[in-house]
């Protein structure tokens, strides 16, 4: 279309321009008139419709009362006479049918309801004796004659348009050669240039206005052009030759980024499959009766190895997300308190254990922030873990939130080993450690106060890192601006709390996984928790299964060979279309990206559980699951 108008002579464009104008103001004038009228009209069908239930209720009255359906049919018989009338429905007041009128085609329903279609709408009146209501009238009329109300509308519109169009034209036929008339001369003019071996305009009479002008200058710019031509074409070649460059290093970059991108989501896969089963086995092993001291404190630094393991994953993989501009926030109004003091009951344990006393220190109102609840939990939680890592035995943190103008500090100070002068400018950057070397005391790869860094700075705020020396702890400060238009309440955010596990007793589960050590980790721990527990190797095991027999939870792995987890909820969602059934299939798998959840749910599974997942956790999903089926 544009380059068909592109193409036209100026004369005409303006003619187009003219009708175009006129046309669409025109169309959009008769769109709103009849949306305008329809409107009315339903209006008034809705408002006689409900008149005419009106007046059956108050003829229904006795018939209801005595449940005379005899009675309560020749009142509903006097809608008869109404064509448009398609339904008429008369209901006790427990909600029950006494007596119908229906024209073919039509059915009263069960209930009664008020609903507006396109074709029709459905109106509901109480029946009411002496202020109290005894039973309801419904009423279903027809909308069959707005159809021809709306074509007369639309054809009275359109003599309108076409009338309007010509009228139109005939002006802008007329009146364009005011405008495109000297225009056209200059086209003429600028046409003939270059035709001969001299590069001049021909005289052409130019009018004295902005046209004259036009001529002038386009005099001036023959003649640099003629001077600049070779000079630009070696230009024009020079930048041709850099784009293709470019385009090219473009190309590989995008393709290095992919290959990057399937490398680290393989590697979290990798690692997350076996870590899974390992802390699996260590919540099992923990929630045992376990005499031997020695195998007690080997299953806790199992749990604290596999959980470290499982954060340095998390940390890489949020650098890469962050890298490559993939890390999303949710936020919404938020409490910053609450998101401090759900991180302290994790890591008050923690401190204590080492001998470390943790001062919190928070003000008693709220402190109205906008930002994303799991991850400024996640930059807490850094600077918190960070803090009692540093000090030693006896030490203390203390966590403060003061307000200051428009914003909340969040302080976390500490009396551990401190940072010196050297290192304390680089302490937010990437894969940066006070101590690099091999005998270093504290492990980690650099990259949480970074992550806290690239968190906050998306918050909108600031974080800044001081201390006075090595041995004089540290200070590490978050500013996050207040939340003006939070209300008074603010909604209280989940807690790090422990919740009670619900017990499973009579939940039949199908576990599908094709790593052993998953699936006989989910089978023990499910089937501790009291559920009945189906294991399947593969997707071929878990379609023959389900083909015999029901269960209440499906927990399905996604990368397994010959069939992944997408193809088996495919299978069972066809296997389950016979009967109605629809069990509840959860993704379980190790890829756990936002983007791979989002790619379960469009798929169809009802949730997405990553590796390594937490014990308490996968036996609430599956509880809640089973209730909800």
């Amino acid at each position: 279309m544009r380059a068909w108008f592109a193409r036209l002579p100026i004369h005409r464009k303006l003619v187009a321009l003219a009708l175009t104008v006129t046309t669409t103001a025109l169309i959009a004038a008769v769109v709103g008139l009849t949306a305008a009228d329809v409107a009315r009209f339903r209006s008034t069908a809705s408002d006689g419709a409900r008149g005419v239930a009106q007046l059956v209720a108050e003829d229904s009255v006795a018939a209801i009362v005595f449940s005379d359906d005899i009675a309560a049919a020749k009142s509903l018989q006097a809608l008869k006479s109404l064509p448009v009338i398609q339904l008429g429905c008369l209901y006790r007041t427990d909600d029950t049918l006494l007596a119908t009128f229906e024209r073919e085609g039509h059915r009263c329903p069960e209930v009664p309801r008020d609903v507006q279609t396109w074709r029709g709408l459905d109106v509901t009146v109480p029946v009411t004796r002496n202020g109290t209501r005894v039973g309801t009238v419904l009423v279903e009329r027809t909308l069959s004659d707005l159809a021809s109300r709306v074509m007369i509308t639309l054809m009275v519109g359109g003599v309108m348009l076409v009338a309007a169009a010509a009228l139109a034209f005939f002006l802008a036929t007329r009146l364009q050669r005011i405008v495109s008339q000297p225009i056209i001369e200059l086209a003429d003019a600028a046409a003939k240039i270059g035709q001969g071996e001299r590069y001049e305009l021909p005289a052409i009479s130019a009018p004295p206005d902005e046209t004259g002008t036009l001529v002038r200058a386009f005099e001036g710019m023959v003649q640099r052009l003629l001077q600049s031509n070779e000079a630009l074409r070696a230009e024009v070649d020079e930048r041709r030759r850099m784009q293709v460059e470019r385009e090219t290093l473009l190309a590989r970059e995008r393709e290095a980024n992919r290959l990057k991108d399937e490398f680290l989501a393989a590697v979290s896969h990798e690692l997350r499959t076996p870590l899974n089963a390992i802390l699996g086995w260590t919540h099992i092993l923990g929630a045992a009766e376990v005499q031997d001291e020695t195998v007690r404190k080997a299953v806790a630094a199992l749990s604290r190895s596999a959980h470290a393991q499982n954060r340095v994953i998390q940390d890489l993989l949020d650098v890469s997300r962050i890298i490559t501009g993939k890390l999303e926030l949710a936020p919404a109004p938020l409490d910053l308190r609450t998101v401090v003091e759900s991180v302290m009951e994790l890591i008050r344990p923690i401190a204590d254990a080492k001998g470390v006393r943790v001062d919190l220190r928070l003000p008693d109102a709220p402190c109205p922030v906008y930002g994303d609840y799991d991850r400024l939990r996640q930059v807490v939680q850094n600077l918190l873990s960070n803090a009692v890592k540093f000090t030693p035995a006896q030490g203390v943190v203390i966590v403060r939130i003061s307000e200051e103008g428009a914003a909340f500090n969040l302080t976390v100070s500490d009396t551990g080993i401190g940072i010196s002068s050297r290192f304390l400018p680089h302490v937010f950057e990437r894969f940066r450690q006070a101590d690099a070397s091999t005998t270093r005391g504290y492990g980690g790869l650099g990259l949480g106060l970074a992550i806290v860094k690239e968190l906050i700075e998306q918050h909108g705020g600031t974080v800044s890192a001081n201390s006075p020396g090595p041995g004089l702890g540290s200070t590490f400060t978050v500013t996050l601006p207040r939340f003006a238009g939070v209300p008074a309440e603010l909604p209280r955010q989940k807690s790090g709390a422990i919740e009670a596990v619900p017990p499973l007793h009579g939940v039949k589960v199908l576990a599908v996984d094709d790593n052993a050590d998953s699936l006989e980790v989910v089978t023990k721990i499910l089937h501790d928790a009291g559920a009945s527990v189906q294991p399947a190797a593969s997707g071929a095991e878990a379609l023959s299964y389900l083909r015999e027999r029901t269960v209440d939870v499906v927990l399905c792995d996604l990368a397994m060979p010959q069939m992944d987890g997408f193809e088996v909820l495919h299978r069972i969602r066809q296997i389950e279309g016979a009967n109605g059934r629809a069990t509840p299939v959860f993704a379980v798998s190790a890829f756990a990206s936002a983007d791979d959840r989002i790619r379960s749910l469009a798929a169809g599974f009802s949730g997405h559980v990553a590796k390594p997942w937490s014990a308490p956790d996968l036996i609430r999903i599956v509880a809640g699951a089973a209730v909800s089926e």
